[in-house]
């Protein structure tokens, strides 16, 4: 009974470790709250764009519904604090770093958001059935993207402590000079710039077989 007893535990512990592992909370953003950034900048995934997620953490395109209309508004400068995950980290400044979680400072130069209304996501894609003909792999979860935000300049900022973290990638950081005896919070800087605005960061929400669905 005993070794019962103690088999059954050390299971629940193991169940419950994997869970929360497999479970990652991503810390909230200062500005931008819920989005995430693109592996890459890009001209395409418009809000409107259905994607899919496997069971293998593989993301796959899967359509832009033409007939979801976004919108546009100029957000000026954004300036603020996101939080990144190490895969982000990776694939957008290829920089490796052992925490889970890193928080910088991002500046975005006249930044454009693009948008989408949620009833004409609801008309589209449940009252015109639509999501019936795009859900089609029962191990995959759908997403579609809500909102994105564009810009043709973008600035990641570190802390001292962070950029001192890294693994690899801290050759492509410049420091910026303080001004008289004022030191900057996010010293270590790299800027990206494009010939024409690229989509930067989204805002997705889930889709499935049965209106407002959560993740």
């Amino acid at each position: 009974m005993k070794y019962l007893l103690r088999t059954l535990l050390f299971t629940w512990l193991l169940f419950t470790t994997c869970s929360a592992q497999n479970s990652l909370v991503i810390p909230q953003n200062s500005v931008l709250k819920d989005f995430r950034p693109f592996a890459t900048p890009r001209t395409n995934y418009r809000p409107g764009t259905v994607f899919r997620i496997d069971k293998n953490n593989r993301q796959y395109f899967v359509e832009d519904i033409k007939s979801i209309k976004e919108f546009t508004s100029d957000e000026g400068t954004i300036i603020g604090r996101v939080v990144f995950t190490k895969s982000e980290m990776l694939s957008v400044l290829n920089v490796e770093i052992n925490n889970e979680f890193i928080t910088l400072e991002v500046e975005i130069k006249d930044a454009v958001r693009e948008f989408n209304e949620q009833t004409t996501l609801d008309r589209v894609l449940w009252e015109g059935e639509r999501v019936e003909v795009i859900v089609v792999d029962e191990g995959s979860k759908y997403f579609i993207i809500r909102e994105a935000v564009l810009a043709k300049e973008i600035t990641y900022s570190f802390t001292e402590e962070d950029y001192s973290s890294f693994v690899t990638g801290k050759s492509e950081f410049k420091k910026a000079v303080p001004r008289g005896d004022i030191e900057k919070d996010f010293p270590y800087y790299i800027a990206r710039q494009f010939r024409e605005p690229r989509r930067v960061f989204y805002l997705k929400q889930a889709v499935g077989l049965e209106p407002y669905p959560t993740e």
